[in-house]
């Protein structure tokens, strides 16, 4: 069986993106409690994120100066810029 080219249609679900981080935004993700856990944790940031449509949050010191997030749903730009923001009001810039 063959498929022609008007029986598929792919479409994008889910882009990930890798946001630079500046080194002030840096800095407060490395911040440390005196117990080494980090001051602001992945569950802070994907509340802060939630409930916008992204998952596979990462940043850390193996993934340089970045901040990693898949963005799906049917406006992933807009998300992207949603995500952006709010990382900001939380970081600084």
């Amino acid at each position: 069986m063959f498929f022609r080219e008007s029986d598929m249609k792919a479409e994008i679900h889910s882009i990930t993106y890798r946001i630079p981080l500046t080194d002030a935004q840096q800095a407060r993700l490395d911040r440390k409690w005196p117990d080494g856990d980090p001051l602001i944790s992945y569950e802070r940031i994907e509340a802060l994120l939630a409930p916008l449509p992204v998952e596979n949050l990462d940043w850390s010191h193996h993934s340089g100066q970045f901040l990693y997030v898949t963005v799906y749903g049917d406006d992933i730009e807009g998300t992207v810029a949603e995500v952006v923001e709010r990382l900001e009001r939380k970081l600084g810039k």
